[in-house]
C-alpha cells in the first residue's frame, strides 16, 4: 500500500482553484519526511499537470536536519507543456551515485544534484520551482511513497507534425508543408554549390599575425597574450560550433520508437544524395557564419573532409570495474593504466592530420558535479577492493609517524590501517582527517589526468591536449593534474566567460578554452531555453555576439564553442533535453537573428584580439532559463 503525504506548507506559491500558482521568484510545496518512513518503499511519486505553454523544471528537493538552508540534494525533472504525468523518483537516487535518471513518459531530462542523503537525518522534501519568466501554474496531487513504479501510457506522437515541429501553436519561420521544406532545401543547396565552386580552403588564421610554421596547430605566448598558431604559422582564435552533424532523433512513443526528423526532411528533399547535400549546405553555412572550428561531437567524416579546422572529442574515458565514486575510477590500479593505453589508440588515425587542432579527453565527468567533493572521503567509505586504498595507506604512513598518532589526529580507534576503511557509510572523523583526505583527493585527481594524458602524448605527440571540459569548477581540487594539459577547458554558461576564464588562469597559469556556451528562447516552437535564457531570437543573437566578442578580447582565452548546430527535438534528445539552442531548426532553417550577429562577431575576432576594436556593447534582455 502506498503512503500518502498530508497537506504541504506553501511558500512562494498559492492555491488557485485546482492549480498551484508559483511566483516568478520561485516557490515550493514542503513536506515533513522522517527517513524511517522510506523503509519498504522504492519510489517517491507525485502526479503533476503542467498548465503552461512552456516546459517546467521541478526540483524534488531533500533536506537533512532542517529546511533553514539550501537543500542537501535535489532531483531536477523537466515536464512538457500541457501534459499531465507522474514524477517518479527512485529512492536509490538519494545515495548520490546517480547523476542522470532514465527517461519517463511526459518527463524530460532528470538530473540528480547534491550530496548523498543520510536517511537517519532526513527531515523534509519539497516540490520546488526555480525562478521563471512568468508565474507558473501546476496541478500537484497524490504525493506518495510507493513500492511500485507507475505504468504510464501517453500519446506523444501527436505533439509533432510530419516535419518534427510542435503542433500546439504557430510562430514566425515555421515551415508550412513538406513541399515548402523541399523547396527551401533545394534552393539552399544550389546556393551552397555556387559558393563552394570558387571557395579557397585554408586554416582561417589572422593574415597579418605571423609565427613560426610547424605543420600542426600549436601554442604561442607573447607576454600575457596567448595564441593558437595554425600549421602555416598564423595566429588563430577558435570560434567553434559543437554537434555539427545531421542527426537529432527523439522518442515518439512509450516503447522506444525514435524518429530523426532533420534527416527525414533531408531525405525527402534529396533522396539518396541527402548526405552529400547536407555536407555542402553545412560547409557553406559554417563559412558564411565565420565558424573556423568544427567542435565537439561533430560528424568526424564531415570534419575531416571539410578542410575546416576541427577538434576531436575522445570516446570512452578509461574506467575500472570497481569505481571510487560515480564514474571516478580506481586510478592507481593496473586496470586503469591498461585501459588508458587502449583509450589512447583512437588518436593514431589523427596523428598526421594538420587540420586537427587537438583533442578533448572527456566532457563533464559525473563525479565532478558535486560541490567540494572529497574523493578521499569517498574512498574511505567504499567497501570495494581498490588498489587506491593501498596507495592511500602509504600516503597516511608518510604523514604520521605511526597509527597511534593518526588515531589521535583523526579521532578514530583503528587497530590496523585497513580498519580505516571499515568506519561505516558515513564515517565520523576529525577536521584534520578531512584535510588529509582532501590532500589525497588531489592526488587521485592528478593521477586520473596523468595516466591517460601521457598515453595520449605517446600515441600522438603532434596535437594539443585540450583538457577535460569540466562543467564548472566545483572545487579547487579540479585544478589538480592540469600540468598534463596544453589548454585547460571548461564549459561556461554565464552571460560572458570572462570571470570564469580569469579564475581558471589564476589557478593554473595556462590558456583556457570554453567548450560549450549557448543562449535559448521560447518564441519559436521549442518550450525550453537551455542553460541561459534570452527574451527572443533577436536577444539570442545579441547575447551570442556579446559572449564571443568578450572572449576574443581576453588574452588568456583561446576559443569558445557554441553548443550547438541543430535545435534539440521537441520531445527531447536521448536524455530529454529539448532546448532552443541551435543555429538551425528541425527543418534546417537558420535563425538569421542569431547567425547574423555571430557572423559579425567572427569577422572581428582578430581586431578584437589585438585591441584594435572594442567588444560589442548593446543591452541584452535575458530571462530566467528553463533547463533541466
Amino acid at each position: 500500500m502506498d503512503y500518502g503525504f498530508g497537506e504541504p506548507r506553501l511558500q512562494g506559491c498559492r492555491q488557485e482553484q485546482s492549480a498551484i500558482r508559483f511566483d516568478e521568484e520561485g516557490g515550493g510545496l514542503y513536506y515533513s519526511l522522517d527517513g524511517n518512513k522510506l523503509e519498504g518503499y522504492s519510489y517517491l511519486l507525485a502526479d503533476v499537470e503542467n498548465k503552461e505553454d512552456y516546459a517546467v523544471c521541478v526540483n524534488m528537493s531533500f533536506w537533512e536536519d532542517h529546511t533553514d538552508k539550501t537543500c542537501d540534494l535535489f532531483i531536477a525533472v523537466g515536464i512538457l507543456p500541457r501534459i499531465a504525468t507522474t514524477i517518479c523518483v527512485p529512492l536509490q537516487f538519494l545515495d548520490g551515485q546517480t547523476l542522470f535518471g532514465p527517461r519517463q513518459p511526459g518527463i524530460l531530462k532528470t538530473v540528480v544534484k547534491g550530496n548523498r542523503i543520510n536517511e537517519d537525518r532526513l527531515a523534509a522534501f519539497g516540490i520546488v520551482l526555480p525562478p521563471s519568466h512568468a508565474r507558473t501554474a501546476l496541478v500537484v496531487s497524490n504525493v506518495r511513497l510507493s513500492k511500485e513504479k507507475p505504468i504510464l501510457d501517453m500519446d506523444l506522437a501527436s505533439l509533432t507534425d510530419e516535419l518534427g515541429q510542435y503542433t500546439g501553436r504557430d510562430w514566425k519561420g515555421k515551415t508550412a508543408s513538406l513541399e515548402a521544406s523541399n523547396r527551401y532545401l533545394t534552393e539552399l543547396r544550389e546556393e551552397a554549390q555556387q559558393f563552394l565552386a570558387s571557395h579557397a580552403d585554408g586554416y582561417y588564421g589572422a593574415p597579418d599575425i605571423k609565427f613560426e610554421a610547424t605543420g600542426y596547430f600549436r601554442l604561442e605566448q607573447e607576454g600575457e597574450q596567448y595564441w593558437l598558431v595554425t600549421p602555416d604559422g598564423h595566429g588563430f582564435f577558435s570560434s567553434g560550433l559543437d554537434c555539427v552533424n545531421p542527426h537529432s532523433s527523439e522518442p515518439v512513443d512509450n516503447v522506444g520508437t525514435r524518429r530523426d526528423f532533420p534527416v527525414e526532411n533531408m531525405k525527402r528533399a534529396f533522396g539518396d544524395e541527402w548526405r552529400e547535400a547536407w555536407n555542402e549546405i553545412t560547409k557553406y553555412r559554417l563559412i558564411q557564419w565565420g565558424i573556423n572550428t568544427i567542435a565537439a561531437w561533430s560528424d568526424m567524416a564531415f570534419a575531416r573532409s571539410s578542410k575546416i579546422p576541427y577538434v576531436a572529442m575522445l570516446k570512452d574515458y578509461p574506467t575500472t570495474t570497481a569505481a571510487i565514486y560515480r564514474d571516478f575510477p580506481d586510478v592507481f590500479s593496473e586496470e586503469y593504466a591498461q585501459r588508458s593505453r587502449e583509450y589512447a589508440e583512437q588518436l593514431l588515425e589523427y596523428k598526421n592530420d594538420s587540420y586537427l587542432i587537438g583533442y578533448f579527453m572527456s566532457n563533464e565527468p559525473n563525479w565532478a558535479f558535486v560541490n567540494h567533493l572529497n574523493l578521499g572521503y569517498e574512498l574511505l567509505r567504499s567497501s570495494g577492493e581498490l588498489a587506491s586504498k593501498q596507495v592511500m595507506i602509504q600516503f597516511l604512513k608518510e604523514r604520521y609517524s605511526d597509527l597511534a598518532e593518526l588515531n589521535r589526529n583523526w579521532g578514530t580507534a583503528a587497530s590496523t590501517y585497513d580498519e580505516l576503511f571499515e568506519l561505516g557509510e558515513f564515517p565520523e572523523v576529525s577536521e584534520a582527517a578531512m584535510a588529509d583526505l582532501v590532500a589525497f583527493s588531489r592526488l587521485l585527481i592528478s593521477e586520473y589526468i596523468r595516466v591517460p594524458s601521457q598515453a595520449l602524448k605517446q600515441a600522438d605527440p603532434h596535437h594539443l591536449n585540450l583538457g577535460i571540459r569540466y562543467a564548472y569548477i566545483s572545487s579547487p581540487e579540479l585544478y589538480s593534474g592540469s600540468e598534463y594539459f596544453d589548454i585547460f577547458s571548461i564549459n561556461c554558461y554565464e552571460k560572458v566567460c570572462n570571470a570564469a576564464v580569469e579564475e581558471v588562469y589564476a589557478n593554473v597559469r595556462m590558456p583556457v578554452m570554453v567548450g560549450e556556451f549557448h543562449f535559448g528562447s521560447i518564441d519559436r516552437g521549442l518550450p525550453a531555453t537551455g542553460i541561459r535564457g534570452a527574451r527572443d531570437q533577436e536577444n539570442r543573437g545579441k547575447a551570442v555576439r556579446h559572449y564571443v566578442e568578450q572572449a576574443a578580447a581576453l588574452p588568456h582565452c583561446l576559443g569558445v564553442h557554441h553548443f550547438q548546430l541543430n535545435d534539440q527535438p521537441y520531445l527531447g534528445r536521448f536524455d530529454g533535453e529539448n532546448y532552443n539552442i541551435g543555429l538551425v531548426d528541425v527543418c534546417n532553417r537558420e535563425y538569421e537573428e542569431v547567425t547574423g550577429p555571430l557572423a559579425e562577431a567572427n569577422k572581428r575576432l582578430y581586431s578584437l584580439r589585438q585591441g584594435i576594436e572594442k567588444p560589442f556593447e548593446e543591452k541584452v534582455e535575458y530571462i530566467p532559463a528553463i533547463f533541466y
